[in-house]
């Protein structure tokens, strides 16, 4: 039974060269940085919570306040860190450092995804556009491309990788377990992934191997122990619609992207679209239960369970009206949606995945899966984030400055308290109430 339900992974290949993999981080950081095809630019823009939250209370609070200070119901380590490592440069250059850092860190999980998943996936070419789907997925374009309040979202995914990655030498577990600490301590759903790490851990017999699943186990206790809020719903307890919604926002985001939905759906909710591709999806899953074997069915049916869970996960806990099911296409709230879109895609490059790793030949099936990822990354590439038409922060800084001194409200900057305390509230995004309280004083 055990074997059945944990199969042999693949013996480990050859990694990367380190000049290779840098290379890999460096390229893909750019290529995410210059994603955005309107003004502002990622390097010179705070989107909503970057700004207000993140970087509002890294300049008014110590680290460690900050670090403690739960926001939409847990605590977001990663982001605060970053947000830290911002306050260490001059104001205007903030948004550059918080979306360097950003984007950095998640052409490093591409490269970890890359490479981990080399013990489950026996195709170079399927690891690499999963790996690339990591950051380029369509579904990411519209909301948190470039975002860190969304970091969390990529780190999970990752830490998804190191739990089931069975290499434990001394290097390649610190760098698993940083991963898995930076995921669970900024997003407790993280603690999903925790009977995954628990069989594996069982299995593997090792010491080292409990470090992943205690790692999983603390975080998820700190982020119980420090929580001083509860997640807030959106409303909504439509749960009939739920089939409809992953169909329209997870299955047809996997076959299509994102940007044209409302093209393939006529413009109307539960297009034979939305359903065709939902019933495509499930055939292939169920084909793949049927008619794989060992590492192959037993991907397939954890990527496909976690996606189902993850999305459930967010649709009960926060409503349906969160992902604004009479109007899919404006792509409400995608951030919900990227866990569900990945490992769905998990499931399917593992249902297309060869039998054992070399061979000169692509077969077909994978072909097939890497041409329509591909294609769905290159036309979402440049798809409008919800960021544009924001005010560039430089810009803005400038006129908060000229505020201060005359110590009056300006153009679009307010002020409110006096004295030592005087505030100019920065816009960073629309609408209005999305902007960044900076003290004067830090003006100067």
């Amino acid at each position: 039974m055990g074997r059945l339900a944990l199969p042999t992974p693949l013996a480990a290949p050859r990694r990367l060269p380190l000049w290779a993999a840098g290379a890999l981080v460096a390229v893909l950081t750019w290529l995410q940085m210059v994603r955005r095809p309107g003004d502002p630019p990622l390097w010179d823009s705070l989107f909503t919570e970057d700004g207000k939250v993140f970087l509002s209370q890294a300049l008014t609070q110590s680290f460690l306040d900050s670090l403690a200070t739960s926001y939409l119901g847990y605590l977001h380590t990663a982001p605060r860190g970053v947000a830290l490592v911002a306050t260490w440069v001059p104001l205007e250059d903030a948004p550059l450092v918080i979306s360097l850092l950003t984007t950095l860190v998640v052409a490093l999980v591409c490269v970890y995804v890359f490479e981990a998943s080399a013990a489950w996936i026996a195709s170079p070419l399927l690891r690499g556009v999963l790996a690339l789907a990591v950051a380029f997925a369509p579904v990411t374009a519209r909301e948190i491309a470039g975002s860190l309040s969304n970091l969390h979202y990529f780190l999970i995914y990752g830490a998804f990788w190191a739990v089931i990655c069975p290499w434990q030498s001394v290097p390649w577990l610190a760098g698993s377990t940083l991963l898995v600490a930076a995921a669970v301590l900024s997003n407790p759903l993280t603690g999903v992934l925790l009977p995954i790490a628990l069989v594996f851990a069982l299995r593997a017999g090792t010491r080292r191997a409990w470090v992943l699943p205690g790692t999983i186990v603390a975080g998820v206790a700190l982020q119980l122990l420090l929580r001083d809020e509860s997640a807030s719903s959106f409303g909504g307890s439509d749960y009939a619609a739920i089939p409809r919604i992953f169909a329209e926002r997870v299955t047809s985001s996997l076959l299509v992207g994102d940007r044209y939905l409302e093209d393939v759906f006529g413009g109307s909710t539960g297009s034979p679209f939305a359903w065709g591709s939902l019933a495509l999806i499930a055939v292939i899953v169920a084909a793949a239960l049927w008619r794989l074997r060992e590492r192959r069915r037993w991907l397939v049916a954890a990527a496909a369970l976690l996606s189902i869970a993850y999305f459930l996960i967010s649709v009960l806990g926060r409503g349906t009206l969160v992902l604004y099911p009479s109007k899919p296409w404006l792509l409400a709230s995608t951030r919900y949606v990227y866990l569900p879109v990945l490992f769905l895609l998990t499931a399917v490059v593992a249902a297309a995945d060869r039998r054992e790793p070399g061979g000169r030949r692509i077969p077909l099936r994978e072909a097939a899966v890497a041409v329509l990822v591909l294609g769905t990354i290159v036309a979402g590439y440049r798809a409008p984030h919800r960021s544009e038409g924001s005010p560039r922060w430089k810009p803005a800084l400038r006129e908060a400055r000229l505020a201060c001194a005359a110590r009056r409200p300006r153009g679009t900057i307010d002020l409110y308290g006096s004295g030592a305390d005087l505030t100019a509230v920065v816009p960073i995004a629309t609408p209005e109430d999305w902007a960044v309280p900076v003290n004067c004083s830090k003006l100067h």
